[in-house]
């Protein structure tokens, strides 16, 4: 906990994200991923692959984007930085680690933003025009942020209230990768499964709130809760589509 509340007090990241809860969040998903980065690593080198795989058939003479990069754990940033001119990564927040990479590398910037354009007031979801007009733009990827856009910003509201803005910050997200003036991959949750004691699925979740789903290249399962973690008994585990084009 101690090392949470540095972490917290510690990390630059956008004005609104500590009295949001959006900071806390981001701390609390580097202690989960310390506590199961075993469980986890099979997800972040498929989410790796699946970022380099969509980058090889982009132009390499200008800029590319990685949406959701505060930790840059299933982020393949010496690759994307070998072969762009240069790399941004964006996200509400960015550890101490990624900012020593992004020096490190020289053609790596680190961008603070929201990409909803919505938060923190979120009274409308907005059409985000972040990239839209980018000179030299030639490749993005949202890699694991899709279904975290509404998992704070909708934690205040009723059930209902918080699917409805949480399907459309995901619309929203999706209807904006499309309209970027270059290719975009898109890798994020396509289900959430509770598992029992026995291992048998006992609940499935939609992180796209009803919204629909692109296609997907290739999927794979993401165990982000072993037992133990949401409670002795049950498990949680993510099945995460990555998508080259969307």
């Amino acid at each position: 906990m101690l090392r949470e509340a540095l972490e917290w007090l510690v990390t630059p990241s956008l004005p609104f994200t500590r009295r949001t809860g959006h900071l806390s969040e981001f701390v609390a998903i580097a202690a989960r991923r310390r506590r199961h980065r075993a469980a986890w690593a099979p997800h972040e080198a498929r989410s790796r692959a699946a970022v380099l795989r969509a980058a090889a058939t982009a132009d390499p003479d200008g800029v590319a984007v990685i949406l959701g990069a505060g930790h840059l754990y299933d982020v393949p940033l010496s690759d994307l930085a070998a072969r762009f001119r240069s790399v941004r990564l964006v996200d509400l927040a960015f550890s101490a680690a990624t900012r020593r990479a992004a020096r490190r590398l020289g053609n790596v910037a680190c961008v603070s933003h929201d990409v909803t354009e919505s938060l923190p007031a979120l009274t409308a979801v907005a059409t985000p025009r972040f990239l839209l007009e980018e000179p030299g733009l030639k490749f993005v990827a949202s890699v694991n942020l899709l279904s975290q856009l509404a998992v704070v910003a909708t934690r205040e509201l009723d059930d209902t209230t918080a699917d409805r803005v949480g399907r459309s910050l995901i619309e929203a997200h999706l209807a904006w990768l499309r309209c970027l003036p270059c290719p975009a991959a898109l890798i994020c949750d396509r289900s959430v499964e509770i598992l029992g004691p026995d291992g048998a699925v006992a609940a499935t979740l939609d992180p796209f709130r009803g919204a629909d789903p692109p296609g997907v290249d290739e999927a794979w399962t993401w165990n982000i809760a072993p037992a133990g973690e949401v409670d002795r008994t049950h498990s949680v585990r993510h099945i995460v589509g990555a998508t080259d084009w969307i």
